[in-house]
């Protein structure tokens, strides 16, 4: 396997070398340092309680660390492993219980050891989002397939289940066609979905439901769709307020959908894929895109004026007028209490593309470290973050100075879907993907 960079400035290079870990499907890894590193600070928001992981993201906030969670450092093997029909796009953990859907159904594991609960599936479905767990109840959208697969007798629905056994307590359909939902936050009383459309000129809505009976309290338009199926991520939610990157930025009130402010850079916050805000204490952080460059910035919460910008270069350029033309996405971002942790895979022709990780100073954005992966197979996820340890899917980084801890082969015969965004809840990780694994090891 290649060589993968680490950089501090100004501290410390070249450091963190490892050879690729034989864990997928064999249950054992290689680490590359014991297990010695301070726990990282943490968002001054209320937390989820380190058991559970029960969204994407951990929480509404979108931030990817609670306080108090531990996972696996060195000595990494896999506890079980589930085989599914399909990718898995996320998982979510609550109540010892683990949620995660395939393109088909929608599953309830044991975290102990991976043993079937129950399961939602039909043969008409064609697409199922990330869960969301709330108290009793577990949300997901999902889109079943039209009489004769005709795409206009396709019936888009947000559902609501028991937990316990996967009953269904209540069904959302919304009066306009939705070719399908993204995976939903859950805040409070409410339920926050985004229903996506492909093809040009058709128009994403968020939709906010009753989490209880379903019922639709407000929409905001999320921009077009467009031809290329730019969509916008789920939202982040805090303090009342609910953080959407569509066409443009916005702050909507939570229980009203009125706007508070909105801002448009000049390109799409929705055209790089899962860029979920992150809310921190000050700044919401979030990635957008355009045909040379992509840019990590942070807003602040109370206005959406900018603070600070990052940008990315491409490491091969892309003709403005190539379809498609995208130099690379962003993933959402991971927040403490100093530093922003945020992913970048940069679509350029391999062998050039690469995927990286980017530590930032929360408030002014310098550089704290950066992880180049020379391995143009790797991609990296939506991070999650956990006592001094960096999990982005298929690999775990120190906090400190983006070290690989272990890593993950990705299966040869399907790259672009070998992982998905970890969990991390009860001093295991969980990650999705081509199979979902647990992961467990000295903490």
């Amino acid at each position: 396997m290649g060589r993968d960079d680490v950089s501090r400035r100004g501290v410390m290079k070249g450091i963190g070398m490892v050879t690729g870990a034989n864990l997928v499907g064999r249950g054992a890894a290689s680490s590359t340092e014991p297990s010695n590193q301070a726990g990282a600070g943490g968002h001054s928001a209320v937390e989820t309680a380190p058991r559970t992981w029960p969204q994407p993201g951990g929480t509404a906030t979108k931030t990817g660390y609670r306080r108090g969670a531990k996972g696996p450092k060195s000595s990494v093997a896999f506890r079980w492993q589930y085989e599914a029909a399909a990718r898995i796009s996320g998982v979510v953990v609550t109540d010892s219980t683990v949620y995660a859907s395939d393109r088909t159904s929608l599953i309830a594991l044991a975290a102990e050891d991976g043993a079937e609960r129950w399961r939602m599936a039909d043969s008409d479905l064609t697409s199922v989002s990330t869960p969301a767990v709330a108290e009793t109840l577990v949300y997901v959208g999902c889109t079943q397939q039209g009489s004769h697969g005709r795409a206009s007798a396709r019936r888009s629905s947000v559902v609501a289940l028991e937990a316990a056994t996967g009953t269904e307590v209540w069904r959302f359909e919304p009066d306009r066609q939705a070719a399908a939902f993204c995976a939903p936050t859950v805040a409070g009383d409410i339920v926050y979905i985004i229903g996506r459309n492909f093809g040009a000129g058709t128009v994403g809505r968020l939709y906010a439901l009753d989490s209880a009976t379903g019922a639709l309290l407000w929409t905001h338009e999320t921009g077009r769709s467009g031809i290329n199926g730019y969509e916008a991520p789920p939202v982040a939610v805090e303090n009342e307020t609910v953080y959407l990157a569509g066409d443009e930025l916005a702050a909507l009130e939570a229980t009203t959908g009125d706007v508070r402010w909105a801002v448009d850079a000049g390109v799409t916050y929705r055209a790089t894929g899962q860029n979920t805000p992150a809310v921190g204490d000050d700044y919401i952080y979030v990635g957008h895109g355009t045909e040379t460059a992509t840019t990590v910035e942070a807003r602040r919460r109370t206005d959406g004026a900018r603070v600070w910008t990052h940008t990315v270069q491409p490491s091969h350029q892309i003709s403005a007028g190539q379809l498609n033309a995208q130099t690379g996405v962003w993933t959402g971002a991971a927040v403490d209490d100093a530093t922003v942790y945020i992913g970048f895979n940069d679509r350029t022709p391999q062998p050039e593309g690469r995927a990286r990780v980017l530590a930032l100073a929360a408030e002014t954005g310098t550089v704290q470290w950066q992880r180049v992966f020379n391995d143009s197979r790797v991609t990296v996820q939506t991070p999650a973050i956990a006592d001094g340890t960096l999990y982005t899917g298929g690999a775990a980084l120190a906090l400190a100075d983006g070290r690989i801890r272990w890593r993950l082969d990705a299966p040869t015969d399907d790259l672009t879907n070998a992982f998905a965004p970890p969990a991390v809840a009860d001093e295991t990780v969980y990650v999705g993907g081509t199979s979902l694994r647990a992961i467990t090891g000295r903490l």
